[in-house]
């Protein structure tokens, strides 16, 4: 057969399934050929590898956003977005009075992936003016990509870290749209802060979680208040605070 007999025999093929309601019980089932289903699964299990070298330590936090950020910029997104059943979440959702809510995946049915993942992942959902709160992170390297909606997304660097503050300098302030992401982990653009500019909002979002071995803190959140005093050298004193006083001047 040859290739362009095999084509028309595929879309032949997928216009009589899906006339008969057949199309996503074969692609569940992964009886769809590798030439004509969405190739999400094998970027998700390039994400997996990913996450997975920067937790065994074979490449470096930085190597690991740079490498990040490049995966994110060539998912298919409306794929991304059906594998995340994004439409149910935008259904479902219970949004809280300020903040974000996060919402848990399920990434069971994604073939070739483990059943113990090395990263977490949510979506995080916003209405308009609520926000993923300033914070910055020990031992922990995240990522996000925007799934749908505005934001105003900031970054910093945590250039020193004392007990009661950070001391931190702008990197980042730009308008993020759908498709666009940015990444964090104890070496580069350590603080974020994202405010939805349009409603509804959505942000997906992937970290590894005790990567560094330098870092002997556990590896969690770290709320800080980034409009603090200006020093001489032109850095922020970024008062660490709760993560209700966070949100309730900033969710």
């Amino acid at each position: 057969m040859t290739l362009e007999t095999r084509r028309s025999f595929n879309a032949k093929l997928l216009n009589s399934l899906m006339a008969y309601g057949l199309i996503e019980t074969l692609h569940a089932r992964h009886l769809i050929a590798d030439g004509v289903r969405p190739v999400i699964d094998r970027w998700m299990n390039d994400l997996h590898t990913l996450c997975k070298d920067v937790k065994e330590r074979k490449i470096n936090d930085i190597e690991f956003q740079a490498k990040l950020e490049e995966l994110y910029r060539h998912v298919d997104l409306a794929e991304l977005c059906k594998l995340l059943d994004l439409d149910r979440v935008a259904q479902t959702v219970k949004y809280p009075e300020r903040g974000a809510a996060s919402v848990g995946i399920d990434f069971s049915k994604v073939e070739g992936l483990p059943q113990r993942l090395v990263f977490g992942r949510q979506i995080f959902a916003m209405k308009q003016g609520r926000s993923v709160v300033p914070h910055g992170h020990d031992n922990m390297c995240t990522g996000f990509i925007v799934l749908k909606g505005d934001f105003r997304g900031r970054h910093y660097e945590r250039v020193e870290d004392n007990a009661n503050h950070y001391l931190i300098k702008p990197t980042i302030d730009r308008a993020f749209k759908p498709g666009e992401c940015s990444t964090i982990s104890d070496h580069k653009d350590n603080v974020h802060w994202f405010v939805a500019e349009s409603e509804p909002a959505f942000i997906f979002n992937v970290h590894v979680m005790g990567y560094n071995p330098e870092n002997k803190k556990s590896a969690s959140r770290v709320y800080v208040d980034p409009m603090g005093e200006k020093t001489a050298s032109g850095l922020i004193v970024a008062k660490k605070i709760s993560s209700a006083e966070c949100h309730k001047k900033y969710g």
